[in-house]
């Protein structure tokens, strides 16, 4: 658009031509209440623009920390060192590419990048045959020829279990969580990658690791006679989910949105249910919603129910939330079967000792 036409762009409807042959329709209104909104926020919008090039807005707003942000970011928390992990990142996109290599470069992460699948079968495999790996692995979901999932389920055929696979995507994952489960893969995390989620999500998975280590084998547990009630509204999952249960000598009661759940448990008989595992996001009231209605509940055990938050959404200000909303503890999906059992145990075995 034309610089004489810039000073009248929030207006609205303007039109930078007004002849009945114009090419182009006016602003609307969306820009008009953009900058009503900017404006009531103290803030600044700013618009560049060269004709036939393109044209960019700036927004400039300042934003408070809450008192419950500022407890958060002064607790103590492990931090990792990540220079010695060496991460291989393969996305279609060049571009997303060469901007994560940035980014983990910024983090101190050792980087390289390929553009399909099979180059990073290739690559993983080349690098293994001289006694090496990468430490981190981080594939995008969609790409052509073979997708996020085909590709870490060759790469997990080649490394084992000691790698971490990390999907990234732009899309809801939870029609993928079971298929990426299957494939070996560790974590999901959404794009565009931030630093900040970058930090999280290689720091939870250092932290995984960790406490797998310290893990008794899963064959170890036994809950023989314990009863779980597991709010899940996807089908598949729920099977899933049942099953590993049922193998470690669980009876399961599923509910397949919050208020069935909400349900169950309210008309239960005290210490009926041993703890409750619980999906956010549901459909008639979600996770969340649920768990702070069972907490004002007039069951005898409202209160002391251990309650697993269970969910793809594992940056630390979702697990606040959680918490917040009278949750004990918070699992990433896909779920670890390992680390499933031994929160279960912690505070079922915790609880009676």
């Amino acid at each position: 658009m034309s610089e004489e036409f810039l000073p009248h762009i929030f207006e609205p409807f303007s039109q930078e031509s007004t002849g009945t042959t114009a090419p182009y329709g006016g602003t609307g209104l969306g820009l008009a209440i953009s900058k009503n909104i900017v404006d009531m926020m103290d803030g600044k919008i700013t618009v560049r623009s060269i004709k036939g090039i393109g044209t960019e807005f700036t927004v400039d707003v300042k934003l408070g920390i809450t008192e419950e942000e500022k407890l958060r970011h002064n607790k103590k928390k492990t931090t990792y060192n990540f220079s010695h992990l060496k991460t291989l990142v393969v996305d279609d996109d060049v571009t997303v590419c060469e901007s994560a290599i940035v980014t983990l470069e910024e983090m101190g992460v050792k980087a390289e990048w390929v553009d399909s699948g099979r180059k990073a079968v290739k690559r993983v495999s080349d690098l293994w045959t001289d006694g090496k790996y990468f430490d981190m692995i981080l594939i995008d979901w969609k790409m052509p020829e073979m997708d996020g999932i085909e590709t870490a389920r060759r790469i997990r055929g080649i490394v084992g279990p000691d790698v971490t696979i990390i999907i990234m995507t732009a899309y809801d994952w939870v029609t993928i969580e079971h298929e990426a489960k299957l494939a070996g893969v560790n974590l999901l995390m959404s794009k565009p990658m931030f630093k900040s989620s970058l930090i999280s999500a290689f720091t939870r998975a250092l932290g995984e690791k960790e406490e797998q280590d310290r893990q008794p084998e899963s064959s170890e547990y036994d809950f023989t006679g314990k009863r779980v009630l597991l709010a899940e509204d996807n089908m598949i999952n729920t099977e899933v989910a049942v099953m590993l249960l049922e193998d470690k000598g669980f009876k399961v009661d599923t509910a397949e949105n919050g208020l069935r759940a909400l349900e169950l448990f309210s008309k239960s008989p005290e210490g009926y249910y041993d703890a409750i595992l619980m999906d956010i996001r549901m459909p008639l009231m979600d996770g969340l919603t649920t768990a702070r209605n069972i907490r004002h509940l007039s069951n005898g055990d409202a209160g002391e129910i251990p309650i697993i938050a269970m969910t793809a959404n594992a940056f630390d200000d979702d697990i606040e939330k959680s918490k917040a909303a009278g949750m004990d503890a918070h699992l990433a999906k896909p779920i670890e079967p390992d680390r499933l059992f031994q929160t279960l145990y912690d505070f079922i075995f915790g609880k009676e000792a």
